[in-house]
């Protein structure tokens, strides 16, 4: 019995699903172009506390990260338009690995925060099974 009249091939569903990569797209580009915000606003590091030459690798580390955010976000969103709704959950699901990778590493540099990321999982995991038929 479809939960809560939502199957698979459910459009809110999917159109939710785009949102997580819609979130990720933002994310990555705030990365890639606001490397010293995304530092200490999203990741409570500060930077003033470290050696400029170790500030230029941390500011470069984020652009990376960004850019693997860019990434998700874009995989999210051509998934959602040109595959079907059990590979956006098989997507969506690697999401959930990215988000509690990030917590931990949040946890560890910073001793902290790691719920910012974690708050995800749930979420994702509620769109997942849904999409990967578990309700159909």
């Amino acid at each position: 019995m479809p939960l809560l009249g939502l199957t698979s091939r459910s459009p809110l569903l999917r159109n939710i699903g785009a949102g997580f990569g819609i979130f990720q797209l933002t994310l990555g580009l705030g990365g890639i172009f606001l490397p010293e915000a995304m530092i200490q606003q999203v990741w409570g590091f500060q930077l003033s506390a470290v050696p400029k030459q170790t500030q230029i690798l941390i500011e470069a580390i984020m652009q990376l990260y960004g850019t693997r955010n860019v990434a998700l976000g874009l995989m999210i969103l051509a998934v959602r338009k040109f595959s079907d709704s059990r590979t956006l959950g098989w997507v969506l699901m690697a999401e959930i690995l990215v988000a509690t990778s990030d917590g931990f590493v949040q946890e560890r540099v910073t001793g902290g925060g790691g719920w910012q990321h974690w708050m995800f999982v749930p979420m994702a995991v509620g769109i997942c099974m849904p999409l990967l038929g578990y309700f159909d």
